[in-house]
Formats: C-alpha cells, structure tokens, sequence
C-alpha cells in the first residue's frame, strides 16, 4: 500500500488533525491581535524607543508555543497513536476491522495497547532520547572518514537529515510495539520499544532514503508557506504604516510571528500526518522478517545511557504491567 493510499484511506485523522490545529491557528491569532494592541498602547505610553513593545511580543509567542506543547502533549497525542495504530493495521491486513469507524479503533487500540496515551508518551519520549544518542553515535563513526574529498559535506547532509527524522522516528518505533502487540506477543512495550530501536539501528540505511525525501517535502513546505503568508502581511503592515514610518520595523515583526505561527500550524496539521505515514511505512518495510541483532544491542547499550534505561526497563517489568488496570478514558 503506498503512503498516498494511507493518505486517503486514514482521512478521518487528516481531517480531525487540520481541524483541531485549525481552531488553535485562529485561537492563537486573536491573543495575538489583543498583544499587538497592548504593545502599542505601551508604545504610545512608554514612546518609540520603549522595549516594552518586544517584550509583550515575546511574551505573546511564549504563550502560543506553550499552547501548542501543550495541545500536542494532552490532545492530538491521542489522535496521532490512534493513527499509527490504523496504519499499522492498513498495512498489516489491508483494512480495518467490520463494523468500526478508524477513530473508534484507534481509540481502543490505544488502550489496549498502552493502557493510556500517557503511558505511550512516556514510552515515545523515551524512544526519542535513545534514537537521539544513537543517531549522534552513528555519525561520530562517519567522522572517522574525514579525510575522504567530500566526506565532510555529507556528513552534514546526513546530520540535517537525521536530525529532521528524528521528530517522526520515535513514531516508527512506537508502530512496531503495536505491531507487536496486535501478533499477541508475550513481552512488554518496553521490550518492544527496545527490540524496535535496534531494528531502527539495523535498517537506517533504507530508511533514509524516505528521510531525506520528507526533509525536502518539509523545507520546501515551510519557506514557501512562509513567504506566502509573510509578504503579504508585510505589504499590509506598510501600508497601515505609511503615516507612521517609525513604526515599521515593530509591523514587520508582527507580520514576521504571524506567518510562522501560520507557516508551524499548517505544517503539523498536514505535512507531519503524511511524513509520518511515509516513515512508518518505510521502517516496517526495512525491517520486515528481521530480528533484533544481540551484537548491535550489545553495542548501543555501551553507547547510549537511554537506550540502555529503555533496555532494561524492558527486562525488569513483567508482562501483565504493561497496561494499567484502570486504562484512562481517551478522548478524540
């Protein structure tokens, strides 16, 4: 099944994602407007050379970033774990059970599964830390051939590329202690998330090719989005500013934070759902019929203190703890 079939046929998720970040965009720029009328009134109260205005701009971007950490811990995580459970189905079986919208699968995959979206984070987060010190690991021995012409500048490549990848490789693994959790394995997630990370280890060379592909599909997204939303609030700021010109810098920073936070809204609501289908799809791929390599853990346990927390963890907690008897109501 390609990623523009998952695309399609994961929809309702899509959909619920843009609106869902679509009601905090608008959230965001009405607080926004109301700090642009403070920071001018301070302006007038304070004069032009006051900090005061970039102070309460700053302070307004704090509090919009804070929102969406917090949207994205407490709400969509749920929406993105349901999601990764259908895809993982999708391409397990090729469809969903009868009788069941995606949604209301995804939620009780979820806690069946996890328990709770919370015990998911908590083992997402983990994930990401051990992928991150293996990451740089990786690229620490692909130092060692420095003196090779060329070599320095596709280090860095790799490094701009493993680093975007990083935000979605958490989610690959989390796709395969669902995957193993639906083949009724007798092991923990924790185990899971560990054989997973090895795996990943295993198999980053096929993945990167899908990696790189999303870094571009990314960047190519958020400065084009940018410029679009940008320019033309940049032009409106001058022309409210024609009469005033000593206000242009502080109109061209508000255009400036009104685009990124548009350019950020956008990009998580559309371009992540569709780069983490693609990143799953390619780590299932890559590591299909593969087994968990003792030499490679053996190896990543001596190079990562979290990948060695996550390892044990994984060894310690019996089965039966894996879900919390009382599995918190998830709301979608």
């Amino acid at each position: 099944m390609t990623v523009m079939q998952l695309v399609r046929k994961t929809m309702p998720f899509l959909l619920s994602r843009i609106l869902i970040y679509g009601i905090f965009g608008l959230a965001a720029l009405l607080f926004l407007g109301i700090m642009i009328g403070i920071g001018f009134l301070m302006l007038k109260m304070f004069g032009e050379g006051s900090a005061a205005f970039i102070i309460v701009m700053l302070f307004a971007f704090g509090v919009i970033y804070g929102g969406l950490r917090f949207l994205e811990r407490y709400v969509l995580y749920m929406v993105k774990v349901g999601h990764i459970s259908v895809v993982v189905e999708l391409l397990r079986s090729g469809q969903i059970p009868d009788g069941k919208g995606q949604i209301a699968y995804g939620k009780d995959q979820v806690k069946k599964n996890f328990g709770s979206a919370n015990v998911a984070f908590v083992i997402d987060n983990a994930v990401h830390g051990a992928v991150k010190q293996i990451q740089r690991w990786m690229l620490r021995v692909g130092e060692f051939f420095n003196f090779v012409p060329g070599a320095k500048n596709i280090i860095g490549i790799l490094n701009s590329i493993m680093s975007v990848s990083l935000n979605y490789i958490d989610e690959a693994v989390v796709s395969y202690i669902i995957l193993r959790r639906n083949e009724e394995r007798d092991e923990t997630v924790w185990k899971s998330a560990s054989d997973g990370v090895v795996l990943y280890a295993q198999s980053w060379k096929g993945i990167i090719k899908t990696a790189a592909g999303a870094v571009l599909l990314i960047y190519a997204f958020s400065i084009i989005t940018f410029l679009v939303f940008a320019l033309p609030l940049m032009g409106i700021g001058k022309l409210m500013t024609l009469n005033s010109p000593e206000l242009g810098f502080f109109t061209g920073a508000i255009a400036v934070i009104a685009a990124y936070v548009l350019t950020v809204v956008l990009k998580r609501a559309i371009v992540d759902p569709i780069v983490t289908i693609a990143m799953i799809r390619s780590y299932q791929m890559s590591i299909k019929n593969l087994e968990p390599e003792i030499d490679l853990q053996q190896k990543l346990l001596g190079v990562s203190g979290k990948f060695k927390n996550l390892f044990n963890k994984g060894n310690e907690a019996p089965p039966h703890q894996v879900n919390p008897p009382n599995p918190v109501n998830i709301a979608t």
